[in-house]
């Protein structure tokens, strides 16, 4: 019997170890790096700022995300080791635990010890700041602060806060090796607790010894009976009068927050102006340093404050250069606890560095700037295929719920007439699926939404090539899901024969429209200037089966003529090299095909193509009246 419960519990963990090892090897890349990042972080001193830099779209946030997630596994690790290193636990600050951080934070005072400095357990509070909400504020920059002020605020609560702040704790913590974590405030070197207990007992016992013995003593004299009554009233004042200044303190420091003061400051613009205007803001900020190593001896952990600084890169230049003034003189003192992740494309930044009024003449190179204030750069790697696969798939799920799940109403229109007057709910992606739809009956039983399916498979597919021509970028990714069911309804509808486009097709010109706008603008202005020379007989080597590459290659001399004009333009492409590769080698599109599908790309900005339009125009008109101006000969002059 033991021997097969052995053999079976040995099973178990071998079953065990091959799960983690798949759970462990089916990572993308993508989350390996924000595994390793998370980790990383978690080992740092502070205060550091981690540059996260990606281009617009490359899924910083879902980074950001795995980054958390594996930050506050790793704490959960360390709590564990930590405990059994030293077996104690750390208390919290909810309950009864937040009684006994009051009873800490008014009569005593923390200290540095060895034993605190040795702990390695942690405890991350993660705030998130959106530089887009705070973009028509004055001073952006404040608003991370007082985000970071309100934080710490709604985790702790108003009243720790607010005690910290009246009860004058801002001076740094005393490091003593050895001693207690906490000591005894002091007054005249008489504990603050002693003074305020001896002071209430006393005046309590001279309270009842008035009132029960008033009358007896008033009897034996008046004198006597007086001269105790005031110096039981003295007494009782003085305690109430300690107490009610405190109490005053810490509910004017309550009603008038951190986030509020700092408000009002900055609503002066004669203080603002101030050479000290900034000192006192980074004042508020060392409270607020002073107070967390107050909670972290308390909670027997360190402390990390992780602030992620998101959409910065959407703002104007001096609010943008505001904000990395801030990081780098408010959260860089020595010992603070802050973790700032400034997730940024980085060329946006240094533009906007170098563009700023502000530093005008003193940061010319935008990059250098950047990197005084980066101490760890973090470079989000290129998306790898099983990551895209992954998030389509996700996106796809999510359309395939609202296909199935979503009903619409609707009333058919036909011959200009409503054919009844009831309200049908049907799946959305079906409505044009009748058995009388003239659609049907020339694209055969092939539904919209199984077409549509078929597409998106062929998305998901790894043996399919699409997804690698699909840039690492979320939101195209997101765009071209989208755009798939609704250019395949539009076909359906119009009553466009399916026959020569598969799923795949589909889904490879959508492709096509979305990461490569400008080239396919080009192809389609290119094939209407070859349309109008046909009707005038002027081309006579455009036919139908002509590749749409090939149509790109022969117009490429045209193209260089207004390429200066339209290099913003081309910006919007991606690898010109991928381009020649996808129509030249994998999806050979013809003329045929693009005179079908583009009047229903949605997605193709038609002002592309009329911009060029004009620009090409405009370049032929002034070399051919270059040409006959050179032609026109000088006339002879005959003498009489």
């Amino acid at each position: 019997m033991i021997i097969i419960i052995s053999i079976c519990s040995l099973q178990v963990k071998t079953s065990q170890t091959k799960m983690s090892n798949f759970n462990c090897n089916d990572q993308t890349e993508f989350e390996v790096y924000a595994n390793c990042l998370g980790k990383a972080l978690c080992y740092i001193p502070t205060p550091t700022t981690v540059g996260l830099y990606a281009p617009w779209g490359s899924g910083i946030n879902q980074l950001l995300h795995n980054v958390q997630k594996q930050m506050v596994a790793e704490a959960l690790c360390r709590e564990k080791k930590e405990f059994s290193r030293t077996q104690e636990k750390p208390r919290t600050t909810s309950g009864l635990g937040f009684v006994f951080l009051l009873l800490h934070l008014i009569f005593l005072k923390p200290q540095l010890t060895e034993q605190h400095e040795k702990r390695k357990n942690f405890r991350f509070i993660f705030v998130k700041f959106s530089a887009w909400e705070f973009a028509g504020s004055d001073k952006l920059w404040a608003g991370l602060i007082t985000t970071l002020c309100d934080n710490i605020k709604d985790q702790f609560g108003s009243i720790p806060t607010s005690i910290v702040r009246s009860l004058g704790h801002q001076s740094t913590l005393e490091k003593c090796k050895f001693g207690s974590e906490w000591v005894s405030k002091k007054i005249l070197r008489i504990p603050v607790w002693f003074i305020f207990s001896f002071l209430l007992l006393l005046a309590l016992i001279l309270t009842l010894a008035i009132s029960v013995f008033g009358v007896s003593i008033a009897e034996t004299g008046n004198n006597f009976a007086l001269a105790l009554e005031g110096v039981g009233f003295g007494l009782i004042g003085c305690s109430a009068l300690l107490t009610m200044k405190n109490s005053l303190a810490v509910g004017r420091n309550m009603i008038v927050s951190q986030k509020a003061k700092m408000e009002s400051l900055m609503n002066k613009t004669d203080f603002s102006a101030q050479l000290g205007f900034m000192n006192d803001i980074k004042q508020e900020v060392k409270v607020l340093t002073n107070f967390i190593k107050y909670i972290e001896i308390f909670e027997r952990r360190k402390i990390r404050i992780v602030l992620e600084i998101m959409s910065l890169d959407r703002c104007t230049p001096d609010k943008v250069v505001g904000v990395l003034d801030a990081m780098n003189i408010l959260l860089s003192d020595p010992d603070a606890p802050f973790i700032s992740v400034l997730a940024v494309d980085p060329s946006i930044i240094v533009a906007c560095v170098e563009k700023s009024n502000t530093f005008k003449g003193m940061a010319d190179n935008g990059y250098e700037f950047l990197n005084r204030i980066v101490t760890l750069p973090f470079c989000v790697p290129q998306m790898d295929a099983q990551t895209k696969l992954n998030f389509i798939k996700q996106v796809v799920e999510g359309k395939n719920a609202l296909m199935e799940d979503t009903p619409m109403q609707f009333q058919r229109h036909e011959a200009g007439k409503f054919q009844g007057n009831s309200m049908e709910a049907v799946p959305l992606m079906n409505v044009s699926c009748e058995e009388n739809h003239p659609s049907k009956q020339r694209n055969g039983k092939m539904k919209p939404s199984h077409y549509i399916q078929q597409a998106y498979q062929c998305l998901m597919d790894r043996e399919s090539n699409l997804h690698e021509y699909i840039e690492e970028n979320f939101l195209q990714m997101r765009r071209i899901v989208n755009i798939i069911p609704i250019m395949t309804a539009l076909m359906f509808e119009r009553n466009i024969s399916m026959s020569s486009f598969s799923p795949q097709r589909i889904a490879a010109w959508v492709i096509l429209a979305t990461c490569w706008p400008c080239r396919l603008s080009w192809i389609w202005q290119c094939l209407e200037d070859a349309e109008q020379r046909k009707e005038l007989n002027e081309e006579k080597n455009i036919n139908d089966e002509m590749l749409l590459w090939t149509i790109y290659e022969n117009s490429s001399d045209k193209l260089t003529l207004i390429q200066p004009s339209i290099d913003k333009l081309l910006t919007l492409d991606g690898d010109p090299e991928i381009f020649q590769k996808f129509l030249s080698i994998s999806y050979k599109f013809t003329i045929k095909d693009a005179k079908i599908i583009l009047p229903y790309t949605i997605n193709l900005d038609s002002s592309l193509k009329r911009k060029m339009e004009l620009l090409l125009g405009s370049k032929l008109l002034g070399r051919r009246a270059t040409s006959s101006s050179e032609n026109v000969t000088r006339p002879e002059w005959k003498s009489e």
